[in-house]
């Protein structure tokens, strides 16, 4: 008996195969690793949320299937989010809820792709956004994001790369692995070319409330239009500090929508009425006493990793948005791969070898700033 041939088309995700490395090396030394991996949000959730999700689950019927789509409560939340966060409308049909913003990426693929088609994708950038592109039988082509252009998009490598075959592109600000920020005024130029060459805009903006030094993120939908070839991915993981309850939500071209919703019908049941209620509930009534405690915790860890890693030969700078420092190593160092190999034996800190996000990534390494700061001089010393 053999498995379906796709299963050649893609690796085993990168932090599955870390996992499986930091527990040789802590079975071997006797000691935890430092993680520096998964850019999972350790800083604890609002206590008012999690006593609201606790009433929630207690309401009766919260234990029946949801339906497909929002319930009203999540609905109007996301469309006064919008208006009040961005100054942009959305209506009822301009959005879905979804399980994690990862449901979105790796079921998009399914609306948008046939066998052949081709797709534009950032090196490095989130490894997410080609497995499921990869199963279906499609292509990625990949447009750099390095050190010279400031990790920031070239539209006029976007115009050599794009094809009859191509169908759309992922971009993502505040930045995955790199933490680079975009303007307004920089997204406009994305959409005016995606609207000339006739394919779909699909901006991961998880990271919109996790930036620093005074930086706010944009949504692509403030801009003018585009609502014509766009949608947008959000989060409630890294926002509310809700990683594990798996809470998202898709906004944009209403086409999209559609196709997504139609795909999502075969493959789940809809998100737990309890869990829409919370993100509608997080989501009219902002803390921001707890985000600023939020944002001031992950700053103060960045700074204290920028400093630390100087003394394995690391310089890293201060980045405005993301959970993620993306690290050169020292010149003398093969490729991240080696080097992150020899840290994690000889010092038992996992650094993740920036290969895992593109060919771009060779000489470089991603931190997660998501780490205990009472671990890290011990590791480091």
């Amino acid at each position: 008996m053999k498995l379906a041939d796709r299963m050649n088309n893609f690796p085993e995700y990168i932090f599955s195969v870390l996992d499986k490395k930091v527990a040789e090396v802590q079975k071997k030394s006797g000691r935890k690793v430092l993680s520096f991996g998964a850019g999972s949000p350790d800083f604890p959730p609002s206590k008012v949320l999690v006593k609201k999700l606790q009433e929630f689950i207690a309401e009766p019927g919260s234990h029946m299937y949801p339906g497909y789509g929002a319930i009203p409560e999540f609905s109007q939340a996301i469309k006064n989010w919008y208006k009040k966060r961005f100054a942009v409308e959305i209506d009822d049909h301009e959005l879905f809820p979804l399980l994690g913003a990862k449901d979105g990426v790796s079921h998009l693929p399914l609306v948008m792709l046939n066998p052949g088609d081709e797709f534009l994708a950032p090196d490095p950038g989130y490894p997410g956004f080609l497995g499921p592109a990869l199963m279906i039988g499609a292509k990625p082509v990949f447009y750099n994001l390095t050190e010279k252009n400031n990790f920031k998009i070239d539209l006029s490598e976007l115009e050599r790369k794009v094809t009859k075959k191509t169908k759309f592109i992922w971009v993502n600000f505040p930045g995955n692995p790199t933490g680079q920020v975009a303007t307004l005024e920089e997204l406009k130029t994305v959409v005016e070319f995606c609207k000339k060459h006739k394919i779909w805009l699909v901006y991961d903006n998880a990271y919109s409330e996790i930036t620093f030094g005074g930086f706010v993120a944009p949504s692509i939908l403030q801009i003018k239009g585009s609502k014509e070839v766009a949608v947008e991915i959000g989060s409630f993981s890294k926002t509310f500090s809700l990683a594990g309850f798996r809470m998202g939500w898709i906004v944009g071209n209403r086409q999209l929508i559609a196709g997504l919703s139609k795909v999502k019908s075969q493959v789940d049941s809809g998100m737990t009425k309890s869990l829409q209620k919370l993100g509608a509930y997080a989501l009219d009534n902002f803390d921001e006493s707890w985000h600023k405690k939020m944002i001031k915790s992950y700053e103060m860890r960045r700074d204290t990793i920028v400093e630390n890693l100087k003394k394995i030969g690391l310089e890293a700078k201060k980045t405005k948005g993301s959970l993620y420092l993306w690290v050169k190593i020292p010149d003398e160092c093969k490729d991240s791969e080696e080097f992150t190999g020899k840290i994690l034996e000889e010092k038992q800190i996992l650094l993740v070898p920036g290969t895992a996000y593109g060919k771009n990534g060779r000489k470089y390494v991603r931190a997660s700033i998501c780490v205990n700061i009472d671990d890290i001089k011990n590791y480091f010393d």
